[in-house]
């Protein structure tokens, strides 16, 4: 019977993304956003599934299984690499997707990110925004912040994560990384209070519901901390800017509008494309930068439509939509163009607002 030691060197040598368990079929690894079933293994059975689980979920993860038939974990593999883990229930039965993570940490430069970013993370406070889909690399951009940070300044750095994916040690910094989600809701209130949050220089939080990170984020901005926010979405960044202000209630909603234009460095949309005869992965990304004008769209009422034609219009100063993120991917020629206008078809499905060809 092969253990999860042995599909993770499996997945690493075929240069996979992640690992699926489902009862009925064999492992499946996913590759270049593809899916290969590894039909040298046999079809898995829920015992064997639990098995697997049972290898690198830690005791108190299977406790939480068992009442919430659903568990985030992460594991290092025998210093091979770590998991991201998502053990469920299904039709079928137990199901698992396993992400692989790398020990080390990716450096900034080799990702292929807007250098501003580095810049963004030198400020002593204001919210950074990380958006994008799953899989979209949200962890690996803020860790290579994280670590940009820790080998260039003195911060103490707070990060609240479901789960910890990659592992930092202090160079500069001292980080302090939490494992946010817990049954244990005394934990969630203690790491979410101002009291604890205020010992950070700079906090990150990755994996959470918005609804529990965006008030967090926004209070421990205006305090003077930096803060930088992982926020799943398949729409871009005006759409998330809509998305924040709308979920708080009317009667606070213009005073929560003004303290999120205040406070907003700026944003990020990454989505990751396959490179033409590559197994490697580039990134195309939608950049905001907060300025003078961005910042009196942001505190207006009914103005949100106008960020992403602002945005188009102020390249020269930095500024990307997504639209234009992908025309220099297509001049470029690095991604197969099909591949580029699927998700462009896909991308405009989810805009609230119009977005004309400039934008």
């Amino acid at each position: 019977m092969a253990h999860i030691k042995e599909y993770f060197r499996v997945a690493q040598q075929k240069k996979a993304t992640d690992i699926y368990f489902s009862v009925g079929s064999p492992p499946t690894l996913k590759i270049k956003g593809g899916l290969h079933p590894l039909k040298t293994y046999p079809d898995l059975s829920k015992t064997k599934i639990d098995a697997l689980a049972r290898e690198i979920l830690s005791p108190k993860n299977l406790t939480e299984f068992e009442s919430r038939r659903e568990v985030i974990g992460a594991r290092t593999i025998d210093g091979l690499g770590r998991l991201r883990i998502v053990f469920s229930d299904e039709r079928k039965g137990p199901c698992m997707a396993c992400r692989l993570i790398p020990l080390k940490i990716p450096k900034f430069d080799d990702l292929g990110l807007p250098p501003v970013l580095k810049h963004m993370v030198s400020s002593d406070a204001g919210l950074i925004l990380v958006i994008g889909r799953a899989g979209s690399g949200k962890t690996t951009t803020l860790a290579a912040l994280i670590d940009h940070i820790n080998h260039h300044f003195q911060k103490s750095i707070l990060t609240l994560e479901q789960p910890v994916e990659f592992i930092h040690t202090n160079q500069q910094s001292y980080i302090e990384q939490i494992p946010f989600y817990s049954p244990d809701a005394l934990l969630e209130k203690k790491c979410l209070s101002n009291a604890f949050i205020q010992t950070a220089d700079v906090l990150v939080m990755d994996g959470l519901q918005p609804e529990e990170t965006i008030p967090t984020a926004l209070s421990a901005a205006s305090e003077g901390l930096l803060v930088l926010v992982s926020v799943a979405s398949n729409g871009g960044v005006a759409e998330v800017l809509k998305r924040i202000i709308d979920a708080f209630p009317a009667g606070v909603r213009n005073n929560q509008r003004r303290l999120l234009a205040g406070v907003l460095r700026g944003a990020i949309w990454q989505h990751l494309f396959p490179l033409k005869d590559s197994r490697a992965l580039t990134p195309a990304v939608e950049l905001l930068i907060n300025d003078p004008v961005i910042t009196r769209l942001l505190s207006r009422e009914g103005a949100l439509h106008l960020v992403r034609p602002t945005m188009a219009a102020g390249r020269c100063n930095g500024n990307q939509t997504m639209y234009q993120a992908l025309n220099t991917l297509k001049r470029k020629a690095f991604v197969p163009e099909d591949i580029i206008d699927d998700f462009q078809r896909a991308m405009l499905t989810h805009y609230v607002y119009s977005a004309k060809a400039a934008f």
